[in-house]
């Protein structure tokens, strides 16, 4: 059989993890590359795409799925899958997969990367030294041991589990709020002592640092408003590496210029990519990264590999966890 498959993307460089790996259970199949959706690519490949593997950007709406004859299977790279028509890939009979928890680790450790260096402040003191600024005259504000101070995380899944066991290594205090209860969580609690909150304003008022793990929703967006930044305690430090619209971004402009927000990291921000004029970029003690927190040379080949996995378990009959329409 002559399998055929399209993938979709603008991001990676190289797709030899999906090549390998679709060569070596289709040895006759056909892989079609495009960057984008454009007419010539749709005309060529949709009528006999079986499986299709497209980046979370990638809008697959109904129309696109109809013209999908013989589709049997979207693979979404990553563990959102928001860009497709669920409903109606459902309705069509197309399986839809993601790719979930290929990068907990390194999401994990962004976060400990930035409680690091806002504590720390190692890029700061370079410039210190042109001021003949030498030993504690250097250091503006004295930093607080990383292992006397409280995270709080909201959100306690995959990422959220994983950072807590890397913070409680340093010797962190944990705090986590959750809509769900699981048996890892109760576990983590017993083992390091991480200890659930009932509310999130519990914890916006006594955590020093804040880490974000939350889902976007219509109950979620803007979720960080004014009102939420003035009931944290000042100084603390504010990191999100979920989403940029779970954050009123003027509103953390604002607790930043007060002090109640003494350092932000985002990884995330309200408008990707941002224009070289949003406020947020120019923001004092805000340091925004370019959506990268996920990215590792051992994420990025999981994800590759999974989602080119999971098209071809579909394309073989086989009923796998990762399907997300069933």
């Amino acid at each position: 059989m002559n399998e055929h498959f399209w993938i979709i993307d603008d991001e990676f460089a190289s797709y030899d993890a999906e090549t390998k790996l679709l060569r070596e259970r289709h040895p006759d199949c056909e892989i079609n590359f495009s960057k984008e959706i454009g007419d010539a690519d749709m005309a060529a490949f949709a009528p006999n795409t079986d499986a299709l593997i497209c980046q979370i950007s990638v809008p697959v709406g109904e129309d696109f799925l109809r013209k999908l004859k013989n589709c049997k299977v979207v693979s979404v790279y990553g563990a959102g899958y928001n860009n497709v028509d669920i409903a109606a890939a459902r309705k069509l009979g197309i399986s839809v997969t993601n790719v979930p928890g290929y990068c907990t680790e390194d999401v994990a450790d962004y976060v400990m990367a930035a409680i690091y260096r806002n504590n720390k402040q190692i890029d700061a003191y370079h410039s210190r030294l042109s001021n003949g600024l030498w030993g504690a005259p250097a250091v503006v504000e004295k930093p607080r041991r990383i292992s006397s101070q409280k995270l709080f995380i909201i959100g306690f899944g995959n990422i959220g589990r994983k950072l807590a066991v890397k913070a409680a290594g340093v010797g962190m205090s944990i705090l986590y709020y959750d809509t769900f209860e699981s048996k890892e969580m109760k576990e983590l609690e017993e083992k390091i002592g991480a200890k659930r909150l009932s509310t999130i304003e519990e914890g916006l008022k006594e955590a020093d640092i804040i880490s974000i793990h939350m889902t976007l929703t219509a109950e979620t967006q803007g979720f960080f408003n004014k009102e939420r930044f003035e009931a944290m305690k000042p100084g603390m430090q504010f990191i999100n590496a979920s989403r940029g619209g779970v954050v009123d971004e003027a509103a953390l402009i604002e607790a930043a210029k007060k002090g109640i927000v003494a350092a932000a990291t985002l990884d995330v921000v309200v408008n990707e990519p941002p224009q070289a004029d949003d406020p947020i970029l120019s923001a004092e003690n805000i340091c925004v990264t370019p959506h990268i927190s996920y990215l590792s040379q051992d994420s990025l080949y999981e994800l590759q590999f999974r989602a080119a996995r999971n098209a071809s378990d579909v394309i073989m009959g086989k009923d796998i966890r990762e399907i997300v329409n069933k």
